[in-house]
């Protein structure tokens, strides 16, 4: 099967002993092993080159896990769990497989969106509300019979606290857990026990966090994990300029050396890493992955989606989604359709894949306005998902929701670079429409989300109080203008950051002539963007690669909401003290001084991001304040004259709390029914 050199991995698994086991794009499994994995010098195996071991069907799983034994986990995404036992000449590569590989041991885990581990059979799992689970395989043989698993195979939980802050972890044979925590801070924890227990004495340090590192955001890296002893690999970012169109391939050794216990202070062999490797490509959803021709479709009009797989087949559905999960009602579908592989064209990143539609349908007019997404589906429930807007032939509604395309494409590290990675230089990034997407998750993500996640729990939102309203990508507005006074209102989710000169003023005007604005998000009106002439990419920043913020153009983002970003209380998360008396509170049964948003999705209410409100300014009241101590989201009316005006809950963690918290719910819901209303 073709693999394409952008992308010729799905995953990387370490396997003991400098062992590397490469997942490739066309299910093949490669093994690799860093003979001088202590020291971090150029000396691999076989003179670096992969031995295959298996020729197929590595691709179908969700993720691959491994111990230094020879044992490798697959998990499907039906949550099945399969086991695999190579044995292997530590010198050269070549060995047998175990007569049961392949096996079912287990099912269930896709009740869990993030698994990780596999050394000495250990697998650690976040649940959908962010708690870790501990499993523990003892049989090592393929079997599943009684004894085969600690515990009886149910899930122990060891850990009271939450792990959502964590986007992306990893761990070793001596119970150690590394976290990387938004923000790039990694993160250390050590798990003594190692028997399910959570008891005290469980966890190194009472199960506190240990700050070893910065520096690793998913936007510098590929792909990271542990190998043992304190051993640390890393794919990064190309750092050179994106129009280069270097690969993203160069292989890092880092060492942890007092990995058992770094309380007193992380000490690494080399704070930068030594490279050991290259040729290292990877992208996660290489197997089976696809766009929409367009992010926004008219009602009447036609939408393509380009797909590029392995499979022979793969099925595609598409739903208009009511909230998060696959319970919305399918519109299009289930189509088995004929798998093809696309290789990437050159300059991607910037201008597109350049692939050939693979399927198209004609919306109907009668589909409602709303966010669709179609789903590819391959072997196992493997699932990749596109995301798209159906916008109204002629609006119908009061009140227009615009999703916020622009921030989703800025932090969108599919194919490696978006607006964070670290190319710096004198140059503008030019990020492509045209692509897949690495920050769909329609499942509750055991993580905060900021991104679609947090859209799909606004829209089912909207579904459950039966809020009529006409969805539109928020770039709708910089191609025209001219449908957004045939609305009363319009509502921004939670991400609202990036938008271009154009669709700002056009707010502004919106409001200027009685138009309201509710913004159910934070960080909002931050840095401008401009368009490609075609529409299909966006550009950031200035020509000498300075961000382009609008507060340093002499266009502050409170002169849209009234609030403007303030990076204090960055990680931070908390509920909301009502600091004044306001319609917007009736029927939730709070008063000056109460509290309220403890606790969401995405934590509590006030945080992640928060907007404040300046002194000083006229027509702007502050409803409630988050509790964070030296800052925190400011709730603010904003009253823009002509009856228009501005309502913003000033956070990106809102959204978050809608179904959990009575009080946030009817605040929003009273704001929206005032904004509709004239």
């Amino acid at each position: 099967m073709p693999v394409d050199p952008e992308q010729t991995q799905v995953r990387m698994v370490p396997g003991g002993d400098g062992v590397i086991y490469s997942v490739r794009s066309d299910g093949s499994l490669l093994w690799y092993r860093h003979r001088d994995w202590l020291n971090g010098t150029f000396d691999w195996a076989n003179n670096g080159n992969g031995v295959a071991i298996d020729d197929g069907g590595w691709n179908e799983f969700r993720t691959v896990l491994a111990a230094a034994d020879g044992q490798l986990f697959g998990l499907r995404g039906d949550g099945t769990l399969r086991w695999f036992r190579h044995t292997a000449d530590k010198a050269t590569g070549q060995g047998t497989w175990h007569p049961r590989s392949g096996s079912v041991i287990g099912a269930g885990f896709d009740r869990y969106p993030r698994v990780f581990g596999g050394w000495n059979g250990v697998l650690y799992a976040i649940d959908p509300d962010g708690r870790l689970f501990w499993y523990r395989y003892l049989a090592g043989d393929g079997s599943d019979g009684a004894g085969a698993w600690a515990n009886g195979g149910a899930g122990a939980r060891i850990s009271d606290g939450n792990w959502k802050p964590i986007i992306g972890y990893a761990a070793d044979p001596q119970g150690v857990i590394y976290g990387v925590q938004r923000g790039a801070v990694l993160l250390w924890w050590r798990y003594l026990t190692g028997d399910g227990t959570n008891g005290p004495g469980a966890w190194a340090n009472n199960g506190k966090a240990v700050q070893i590192g910065t520096g690793w955001q998913r936007e510098q890296t590929r792909e990271w994990f542990s190998n043992d002893n304190g051993s640390f690999y890393a794919v990064f970012v190309d750092r050179d300029a994106p129009a280069k169109n270097n690969r993203d391939h160069e292989l890092y050794w880092f060492r942890l050396t007092n990995w058992l216990d770094p309380t007193a202070g992380a000490r690494w062999v080399d704070d930068n890493g030594r490279r050991v490797g290259t040729g290292w490509t990877l992208e996660r959803s290489a197997a089976l992955q696809g766009y929409p021709s367009t992010r926004s479709v008219r009602q009447g009009a036609r939408i393509s989606f380009p797909v590029s797989t392995n499979f022979p087949h793969y099925t595609a559905t598409v739903r208009r989604m009511t909230g998060p999960g696959l319970d919305g009602p399918v519109v299009w579908g289930p189509r088995t359709l004929t798998g093809r592989f696309q290789f990437l064209r050159s300059g991607y990143r910037a201008t597109g894949c350049g692939w050939e539609p693979d399927f198209a349908l004609d919306v109907p007019t009668d589909w409602r306005s709303g966010f669709y997404n179609a789903t590819l589906t391959g072997p196992g429930e493997l699932r990749h998902h596109i995301p798209f807007a159906v916008r109204p032939a002629e609006p119908t509604a009061p009140l227009a929701f615009l999703l916020p395309l622009l921030t989703h494409n800025a932090y969108d590290h599919w194919g490696g670079h978006n607006q964070y990675s670290w190319d710096e230089g004198p140059w503008t990034r030019q990020l492509t429409l045209l692509r897949p997407s690495a920050l769909v998750h329609v499942d509750p993500p055991g993580r905060i989300d900021d991104h679609y996640f947090s859209d799909l729990l606004l829209v089912r939102w909207l579904e459950r109080h039966g809020i009529a309203y006409d969805c539109y990508q928020d770039a709708d507005l910089h191609t025209s203008g001219d449908w957004l006074d045939a609305y009363r209102a319009v509502l921004l989710g939670s991400h609202p950051e990036y938008w271009t000169e154009t669709m700002r003023a056009r707010v502004l005007d919106f409001m200027a002539r009685g138009g309201r604005v509710v913004c159910v998000g934070g960080n909002s009106f931050y840095e401008r963007v401009n368009l490609t002439e075609d529409g299909t990419a966006v550009i950031h920043r200035a020509r000498d690669g300075a961000r382009s913020l609008f507060r340093e153009e002499g266009l502050p983002e409170y002169q849209v909401l009234g609030t403007w970003w303030d990076g204090y209380t960055y990680m931070t998360f908390a509920p909301y003290r009502v600091v004044s008396d306001h319609p917007f509170l009736a029927g939730t049964g709070l008063r000056v001084g109460d509290l309220f948003g403890a606790d969401g999705h995405n934590m509590g209410a006030s945080g992640w991001e928060t907007d404040a409100a300046p002194d000083n300014q006229p027509g702007v009241r502050v409803i409630a304040e988050g509790t964070q101590g030296d800052g925190g989201a400011d709730m603010v009316l904003a009253d823009r004259g002509a009856g228009g005006w501005a309502f913003t809950v000033s956070s990106l963690t809102y959204a978050g709390v809608l179904d959990t918290d009575a009080a946030a719910s009817k605040i929003l819901l009273n704001a929206v029914t005032a904004a509709v209303t004239r």
